[in-house]
């Protein structure tokens, strides 16, 4: 018995791939086909959309189109689908698979109406042995062009990136979609990178960011990983990157991108090194002081300790922590303290510190042209293995212990800029930060007048000796 057209329930679906507008014209051209396609057998329902979606690649899941339809069939919230061409809906054979699996189940198992398929070229009936070959012939085919294209394509991109031209369908935070700088957010970028070398963790950055408006770059939320991927990306140094690894020349040496960096080479693996140690580092202090407080009697890191909602003190460590729990201090006074100090400090007009060479920066790029000539020596069969793989393993102790020290290098000469009116509205962070590059050490004395219990009855400002840092 003939079913009922007015009763078969067909999903419109469209799909296109890479595309950057929020509905691209081409998901409208497929839907003004489809629609009136889906008018002659049957009844539509509500559209189902994948925008800049793949079909072919296996690790990408169509969850605004594709996969909510399927759902929507098991449910039997509709008798099948209809799309523009069958590779519209299907590339990849797994995904056909699963809707035969679907098809067969409704129709077998639990005797619902015939499921369709509808294109403008023909219906195919996936319950059918023969509509099943059939299917499976054209996805296979279309999954096979689509690997030639990614191939071709792939090669395009592999060599244009040995060129330095570097494509992205969506280009760095700091990068205009053409790959050009953006001038306004690399204002930004730079000063979270002066941030982040002058102590200040990338979650607080993101803080400050989310404060002001600022999105990424398909404009999401920042968080504390985005600014961290942001920063130890190697496109920040004008470093060529594809398919997320760096892009070397026939000797070994990394390409450039032809649109340049924000940064030179030196200072984006300072900053990775940086990024990386902070990773590895203890969770934030709560003091003001905590990353510059000593305790004069044992030399150890004095703790912040709340007393109250409006109290808190300065300890030493206990014993079990390598302290002597022995030198205490009122907190808000000690702050304050410091603070008057601090502020009287930034009053003062400060002279920029002038650019310097970076030692090492020279010996590195002597490195990296040694192991090149070692390993051309080696495949062109002037010098054997045994002799040009330990002077590499050699060559790349002393790389990596240069490097080190070369990022502590340039971490010294990037300062924390900022002035006293700005003291009361910056973050702890970026307080504590400031206190790092002006003082070695802030010094608390045991207390002389103290009570039989060993409480100090008095603050006295004289128990505390600041140690500067020796200018640059």
């Amino acid at each position: 018995m003939k079913a009922d057209i007015s009763s078969i329930r067909i999903a419109p679906y469209a799909r296109i791939s890479d595309t950057d507008e929020e509905r691209a014209p081409g998901l409208d051209r497929q839907l003004r086909i489809v629609l009136p396609l889906i008018s002659n057998h049957g009844v539509a329902t509500h559209e189902y959309i994948d925008n800049d979606k793949s079909a072919y690649k296996p690790e990408v899941i169509r969850d605004e189109g594709f996969e909510p339809w399927l759902q929507d069939f098991v449910d039997n919230q509709n008798d099948g689908i209809a799309g523009w061409d069958l590779d519209r809906i299907f590339r990849q054979p797994s995904d056909l698979e699963r809707v035969i699996k679907a098809y067969c189940h409704a129709y077998i198992k639990e005797g619902r109406i015939k499921p369709v398929l509808l294109l403008p070229s023909m219906s195919i009936d996936l319950t059918d042995e023969d509509g099943q070959m059939v299917a499976r012939m054209l996805v296979n085919i279309a999954n096979h062009s689509s690997a030639k294209t990614v191939k071709r394509v792939t090669n395009f991109y592999r060599d244009e990136a040995l060129k330095g031209n570097v494509f992205s369908s969506y280009p760095a935070f700091y990068r205009n979609p053409d790959g050009s700088i953006n001038e306004d957010k690399a204002v930004i970028t730079h000063k979270a990178i002066s941030d982040v070398f002058a102590g200040i963790r990338p979650t607080a950055i993101a803080e400050e960011w989310r404060q002001k408006g600022i999105t990424t770059a398909r404009g999401g939320r920042v968080t504390g990983e985005t600014v961290r991927r942001i920063l130890i990306a190697p496109g920040i140094a004008g470093l060529a990157v594809y398919k997320r690894e760096l892009v070397l020349d026939k000797d070994g040496h990394p390409v450039m991108r032809a649109d340049g960096g924000l940064i030179d080479v030196a200072t984006w693996r300072a900053l990775c090194e940086t990024l990386k140690s902070r990773r590895r580092g203890a969770r934030p202090t709560r003091g003001l002081l905590s990353r510059t407080l000593r305790c004069g009697k044992c030399g150890s890191y004095m703790v912040h300790q709340r007393r109250s909602d409006t109290f808190f003190m300065y300890n030493c460590r206990s014993k079990d922590s390598g302290g002597c729990a022995v030198v205490a201090i009122s907190g808000p006074r000690l702050d304050a303290q410091i603070t008057e100090l601090v502020l009287a400090y930034l009053d003062q007009p400060i002279e920029a510190p002038k650019e310097q060479a970076v030692p090492g920066a020279a010996r590195l790029k002597e490195i990296e042209r040694l192991v090149t000539e070692l390993m051309g020596a080696y495949r062109a069969g002037e010098m054997s293995g045994s002799i040009v793989f330990p002077s590499i393993k050699e060559l790349e102790d002393e790389q990596k212990k240069l490097r080190s020290e070369v990022a502590q290098q340039v971490r010294k000469t990037k300062q924390v800029t900022s002035v006293a009116e700005e003291w009361p509205e910056l973050p702890l962070d970026r307080k504590q930060a400031i206190l790092e590059e002006l003082f070695e050490a802030i010094v608390v004395a045991p207390a002389k007048n103290v009570r039989a219990k060993g409480v100090q009855t008095t603050y006295d400002e004289n128990r505390v000796t600041v140690v500067w840092r020796s200018p640059k």
